[in-house]
């Protein structure tokens, strides 16, 4: 799959997941919600009265459907990280962030599920902060 080269495809990418979580469809739903729960870095954007948190190994790639995700057994963090922040972040690499940990504990307890204390594989999970 191609990586995303700009905000507007980011976006999109956020939107769609938005979508999973507003319809509450499985099995898209809990697909989204595993991504959510198994993820290292994110994206963070706020959204009316909560923050929301994006997974950079699906928002990273372009045009990104559940379906494509699935069947991409290439993704990688390692190609979406540095692309996600040459787009948003001036090429700084998301931050690991005490605050945003927080909202992101509390976005997970908003969802249904309690976060782990640390990402896959044991790895902190670590921020960018988006503006829209």
């Amino acid at each position: 799959m191609k990586l995303i080269t700009s905000k507007e495809e980011l976006i999109q990418n956020i939107d769609r997941l938005n979508g999973y979580l507003d319809n509450k469809l499985a099995p898209s739903y809990t697909f989204t919600l595993e991504l959510i729960r198994r993820g290292i870095c994110f994206v963070a954007l706020q959204d009316k009265n909560e923050m929301r948190f994006y997974p950079s190994r699906f928002v990273g790639y372009k045009n990104n459907t559940m379906n494509d995700h699935l069947a991409n057994e290439q993704r990688d963090g390692r190609e979406t990280t540095p692309q996600i922040s040459s787009i948003i972040s001036g090429g700084q690499p998301p931050q690991v962030d005490n605050h945003l940990e927080r909202q992101y504990v509390k976005y997970c307890t908003s969802l249904g599920f309690a976060a782990s204390a640390k990402g896959a594989f044991g790895v902190e999970r670590k921020y960018w902060l988006l503006s829209v």
